[in-house]
């Protein structure tokens, strides 16, 4: 990017996402006018007009998530061409050009943070933030929680609506169930679960920090996870705990057994009722209602597939008053068809593999640890989508976007280290006869191939 670098900017976003109630919109956009939304949209043009001013710049590094993201979007305008060319009322119409926007939005963040951020430094730094920002939002949960109250319905911030109906706290088996600043306790409680390997992982890594600072956001979150009540968010954590527990030293393993038994106990003591309740979701689950709706979706969503199954009938025009679907994989396979499901899953996947990917090739711990951490976050989006409809939501999908964008700026970083580090190795000497000019290295005029110069050393 520019002279400066896209932290600050990323930082904005996080703080749009997760410290203003998710209900909150620009009235004339309505539901594409999240402020974080706009925020991605103004991303999005920076990046083009960007790489317009240093056109003679063509030092991108070659990125699968790049690839896949483009993909992604391809895949989108090609089911907005089906959607405009199949009859179609204005309502869907609508909605259809809002999805356009909100997916610019995620482009916007996605480009911004794999080109923008300069190093490894500001990158730990846009990342402690995020992970500062997970612990704020499971505070107020937790306050939720032991007060009842939602509080977020006293915030009234100039300029924007309401585009729902801020929430009240709901209860669940007489079990009180906060939502944090999202818009439903299962995106709060996924939320917390993507937050919570980015949180352990500068618990652990910054021991220049006191333990107060590097822990909070780790203690709110592991404590904030289970009052959610969700299934959802039960499942994710198994899922992090399955790709973070197996990469850390024999002795931290155990510290985190020991950690988890701690804070079972401590739920079970200050909560009545509440391990009655974590049982009866999963014993329960032929009985409950939320699991009946998604087994009952099926027949509805084959109906739809069927009449556009290649590219799918418009995104965002599967309202929600025709059904919930509660499955985002299956709400895709709708909107954009077997094209838009697979590039969906290419992009859930690319982003995996390049985490473990760095995680394998890195040569120091704490960038290991920091690519399983990413690629743990982007697993528990992965298996959220299966669970509900997690694309009608705003933060599931800025958070999951937001850190496919940092596994391609770690991967960007680590490549440059390795290409420094090559040059240092190879005594600085500048490539023999080289074909072609460096176009980012100087702006006179291209002569011809140097000429070899002998070596004068002896």
């Amino acid at each position: 990017m520019a002279s400066g670098d896209a932290t600050t900017l990323l930082t904005g976003f996080v703080i749009l996402l997760i410290g203003l109630p998710a209900s909150y919109v620009f009235g004339p956009l309505g539901g594409a006018g999240a402020p974080s939304q706009l925020l991605g949209m103004g991303a999005a043009l920076w990046w083009v007009a960007n790489r317009v001013s240093r056109y003679r710049d063509k030092t991108i590094y070659r990125q699968p998530i790049r690839i896949a993201m483009l993909a992604f979007v391809g895949c989108v305008l090609a089911s907005y061409i089906a959607a405009t060319i199949r009859p179609i009322d204005s309502t869907e119409l609508r909605a259809a050009d809002r999805g356009l926007l909100i997916v610019l939005a995620w482009l916007g963040i996605v480009v911004v943070c794999m080109d923008g951020i300069p190093t490894r430094e500001r990158l730990d730094t846009l990342l402690r933030r995020l992970a500062a920002a997970g612990g704020a939002m499971a505070t107020l949960g937790l306050v939720q929680f032991e007060t009842g109250r939602a509080w977020t319905n006293y915030l009234h911030i100039p300029g924007l609506a309401v585009n729902s109906v801020v929430g009240t706290v709901g209860q669940r088996d007489g079990v009180t169930r906060p939502f944090g600043t999202a818009t439903h306790p299962i995106e709060f409680g996924v939320a917390l679960t993507m937050f919570l390997p980015i949180a352990l992982h500068y618990a652990l890594v910054d021991t220049h920090r006191s333990k107060f600072r590097r822990w909070y956001p780790v203690a709110v979150l592991a404590l904030a996870i289970p009052v959610s009540v969700s299934r959802s968010a039960i499942l994710c954590t198994a899922v992090v705990l399955a790709f973070i527990l197996p990469t850390l030293p024999n002795y931290m393993r155990k510290k985190a057994y020991a950690a988890m038994v701690v804070l079972g106990g401590f739920i079970y003591v200050s909560v009545p009722g509440m391990l009655g309740t974590f049982v009866g979701l999963f014993t329960g689950i032929s009985n409950d209602t939320s699991a009946q709706s998604r087994t009952g979706s099926y027949g509805i969503a084959f109906e739809f597939i069927r009449a556009s199954p290649i590219f799918g009938r418009g995104y965002a025009t599967f309202l929600p008053t025709y059904h919930i679907l509660d499955n985002q994989y299956l709400g895709t396979m709708i909107e954009l068809g077997a094209l838009g499901l697979a590039a969906l899953l290419m992009l859930l996947l690319v982003g995996i593999g390049t985490g473990l990917q760095i995680r394998h090739r890195a040569t120091d711990w704490e960038t290991r640890q920091l690519a399983q951490a990413l690629t743990a976050t982007v697993a528990s989006a992965a298996a959220a989508y299966a669970l509900f409809d997690a694309f009608s939501f705003a933060i599931i999908p800025g958070l999951l976007f937001l850190c496919l964008g940092c596994i391609a700026a770690l991967r960007r970083l680590e490549a440059e280290k390795a290409a420094g580090k090559r040059r240092r190795l190879a005594g600085d000497q500048p490539d023999p006869l080289p074909d072609r000019p460096d176009p980012g290295a100087s702006r006179e005029p291209w002569t011809g191939p140097r000429q070899r110069v002998p070596d004068a050393r002896p």
